[in-house]
Parts: C-alpha cells; sequence; structure tokens
C-alpha cells in the first residue's frame, strides 16, 4: 500500500478519477492505490455504481427535455403549417371566386333586348343573347334553373368576374334553354330582383285570343262580359294532346263587368271564382273539355257551367 497517500486522501479524489477530470499523475496515484487497497477499491466499486445511476438519471431528464423540446417544436410547426394552410386556401377561394367563378350579376347590369330573344317553334327551345356593359369584367357562365316556386317559370342567371390581365374582356354571352312551351322566363339575381324575359303567353297573343274565342263560341252559357277566362299558365296533356287550361271567374254586381291589364282581371263589381276550368287543345280542330274541381276528373258535361 501506498503510505505516501492515506485512504481518506484517495477517496477524496474518486470522484473526479471516476469523471475522468484528474491529471495523469493524480489518475495513475488513485490507479496504484485501488490495485493494493481492497477497501478503497470496494468503495470506489460502490461509488461508481451510485456516479453512473446518478449520471443516467441527469442524462434522461436532459434527453426527456431535449423530447419535450422536440415535441412542442413539431406541434408549432404542425399549428404553423395548418395556419398557413387555412390562409393559402381561403386566398385561392376569395381567387377563385372573384377571378374564376364569379357571382350573378344584378338585372340592370345586363342587356337583353327583345330582338336577342328567339322562340322555336319547332322544338320549343328559347335561344337567349345579351351583353354584359362592366368593365374589367367578363362573362363565366349561363345557366337557366327551373323555379322552386312554379314548375312553369325558369329563371336565368348570368355570373361575370374580374378579368385578369392576360385575359380578354367577354361581355356577351348566349344560352339556348329547352322546353319553353307555355313557360315565362326570368332574368334573376338571388341578391336582387327578377325581370321579366319571355312570356310564352304574351309571344302566342293572337292564338291565346283564337283559342278563348272558340270556348265562348262553343259555350253559350258562358258571357263575354261577365265569365272572364284566366290562363292557369304551362302546356297540359289530356288524350295525348297538347292543350292549355282556363280558370273562369264570373262578375259579381248589377251593370257589373271586367276587362284585363298585365294579366290581372279588372273589376267594378265583385269576382266569383267557378269551380271547374276549361282545357282546350292548341292544334285545330279544337279540342275541349271541363275538368270538374268536384271530381278531380276531365268530363264533357256541360251542365257544370251553370253550377255556382
Amino acid at each position: 500500500m501506498n503510505n505516501n497517500f492515506p485512504c481518506d486522501i484517495i477517496r477524496d479524489l474518486l470522484p473526479g478519477y471516476i469523471d475522468e477530470i484528474l491529471s495523469e499523475t493524480g489518475t495513475n496515484t488513485v490507479q496504484e492505490h485501488l490495485a493494493e487497497c481492497e477497501a478503497c477499491h470496494k468503495t470506489y466499486l460502490e461509488m461508481k455504481e451510485d456516479w453512473t445511476s446518478e449520471t443516467e438519471v441527469k442524462e434522461r431528464i436532459v434527453l426527456d427535455g431535449f423530447k419535450k423540446i422536440r415535441r412542442r417544436t413539431r406541434t408549432l410547426k404542425i399549428a404553423l403549417g395548418a395556419a398557413l394552410s387555412l390562409l393559402l386556401l381561403f386566398t385561392l377561394s376569395i381567387f377563385v371566386k372573384v377571378f374564376v367563378i364569379g357571382k350573378p350579376l344584378s338585372t340592370h347590369e345586363i342587356e337583353i333586348s327583345a330582338e336577342e330573344l328567339s322562340y322555336d317553334e319547332e322544338t320549343d327551345r328559347l335561344t337567349i343573347s345579351g351583353t354584359v356593359n362592366l368593365a374589367s369584367c367578363r362573362v363565366t357562365r349561363v345557366e337557366w334553373q327551373q323555379s322552386e316556386e312554379d314548375k312553369n317559370e325558369v329563371n336565368i342567371l348570368v355570373y361575370a368576374a374580374e378579368t385578369l390581365p392576360f385575359q380578354a374582356e367577354k361581355g356577351e354571352f348566349n344560352l339556348t334553354v329547352p322546353d319553353m312551351k307555355g313557360k315565362t322566363a326570368y332574368l334573376a339575381c338571388p341578391e336582387y330582383d327578377r325581370r321579366e324575359l319571355y312570356n310564352w303567353k304574351h309571344y302566342h297573343n293572337e292564338k291565346m285570343i283564337e283559342l278563348e274565342n272558340e270556348i265562348y263560341d262553343r259555350f253559350p252559357e258562358l258571357d263575354r262580359n261577365r265569365d272572364a277566362l284566366s290562363y292557369t299558365g304551362g302546356i297540359e296533356t289530356a288524350d295525348g294532346t297538347e292543350g292549355i287550361r282556363f280558370c273562369v271567374h264570373s262578375v259579381i254586381g248589377e251593370n257589373a263587368t271586367f276587362w284585363t291589364f298585365n294579366d290581372q282581371i279588372i273589376t267594378d263589381g265583385d269576382l266569383e271564382s267557378r269551380d271547374f276550368e276549361i282545357w282546350i287543345s292548341l292544334e285545330e280542330p279544337y279540342q275541349i273539355l271541363l275538368f270538374d274541381y268536384q271530381t278531380g276528373q276531365y268530363t264533357d258535361d256541360t251542365s257544370i257551367l251553370d253550377r255556382h
């Protein structure tokens, strides 16, 4: 045993020896002592084991700290990426809406003249042409929609978007609407109003007058001055034949009569709606049937004309 260095001094040097921070001379001295002193060597082994456990705990704490930082960093990156994605998506949606899809125009921003409406009697198609007088705008699409309130009404919507520098302005548009017999077309905008473009009845006014005269001639029970015929709209097929239906409104009051204005019946008396309708075919020879509200069926029994 090296008597120059007592065990107490060697044991004081053991922490530095374990951490490998002693000088070469100090390290050699401790090694020589441990090789000769069983008690100090046992102390060294115990101290080294405890020291290793503490080191592992410290390292684990440090490692856990780094893991937490990494997790928080990853979470922050994910949150930042999601926020940037949402911002990009929002910006892209605004861009698409403004420059690609566009918005429906109000009726006063669109010009469609009567000469730009064409109805094909053979196919029952209505062709519409028009222009949009808005600077730096282009028509993106034109569509028609069946009205939810009335199956005999069609709404026309015109969409326009802002023009990009590399795009040419497009102010003209065309649209063909099928199956427009007996229907009315409106230029519409969901956020504003509707403007009537085409009314099948008005464009076939002479035909309507001819059909009404045929009904009055066929049924002398009806008074031209006191029994008003009102077109119900649309086309209805009866017995495989296309036709239209008229409601009947009788004027009540002595010497009272009626007249029509903008498709409205005006009277200086009172109006009583009759409990039947009159169906008449569109083509000659004219067929006429009566639709009885009470039975819900067509009939040729003219006695219901006298029923009030």
